[in-house]
């Protein structure tokens, strides 16, 4: 039960991280009046974005007094977040492929893929090192910036009806990390997943030798505000 609760705290924190990071995205936007990022400016923004989510899930594994790291804690924490890192890969390869996809269309609407999946790995990987460096330097993990996400964070979980809705939202996120730990268990015993959710663009159409058709994909949910970034 200790597992699936700090899960759970997790999932809840995510999704408020997600929501205070989201209005900073749209004051920048505002700041630079709406000016469209480069693709070097969107990965930094998410290298920024992600270090300090670490950083606050670091906060979060540490005693009430915040001066003993707590091993399981951190060791559990550790892991759902590559998992979250991985989902939000994955879900970031699949949206760019769409819109790969459907480019003419997009095009028209002023859309286009910035995803680059060697930044998104190179974020992940720093992520996960300045998470694991953190265990060596703790006293740097309370810096301002990160110590006001932290406190931003607690207050809007304590507040009692925007709180109870990331609670739900913790809730889908604490489902969703369950059932890919048993999907991934599932794989290893019978090599198939324990739940395999997968859906189309058109539903029954039918692929032929020279249809550039879209593969189905697995669907990865995320419970977050969407990330502009």
């Amino acid at each position: 039960m200790e597992v699936i609760n700090l899960i759970f705290k997790i999932g809840v924190l995510l999704a408020i991280y997600g929501f205070i990071w989201f209005f900073i995205n749209l004051l920048i936007s505002l700041a630079t009046g709406g000016r469209k990022k480069t693709v070097g400016e969107v990965y930094l923004s998410k290298g920024v974005k992600s270090i300090f989510l670490v950083n606050v899930l670091f906060l979060y594994g540490l005693d009430d007094g915040q001066n003993e790291i707590d091993l399981f804690n951190m060791i559990v924490s550790g892991l759902v977040l590559i998992l979250y890192f991985v989902g939000q890969m994955q879900k970031n390869e699949q949206q760019a492929a769409m819109m790969e996809k459907y480019s003419n269309l997009l095009r028209g609407m002023g859309t286009n893929s910035r995803f680059n999946k060697k930044a998104e790995i190179i974020v992940l990987s720093i992520s996960v090192i300045f998470y694991a460096l953190l265990f060596y330097l703790p006293e740097f993990a309370k810096n301002p910036i990160a110590l006001w996400f932290y406190e931003t964070v607690t207050e809007i979980e304590k507040t009692p009806l925007i709180g109870f809705i990331f609670k739900i939202i913790g809730f889908f996120f604490l489902l969703s990390i369950l059932v890919k730990i048993f999907n991934g268990f599932n794989y290893l015993i019978s090599g198939k997943p324990f739940i395999n959710v997968k859906t189309g663009f058109y539903s029954g159409r039918k692929k032929d030798k020279d249809d550039d058709s879209f593969d189905d994909f697995e669907e990865i949910k995320n419970e977050l505000p969407e990330d502009k970034s």
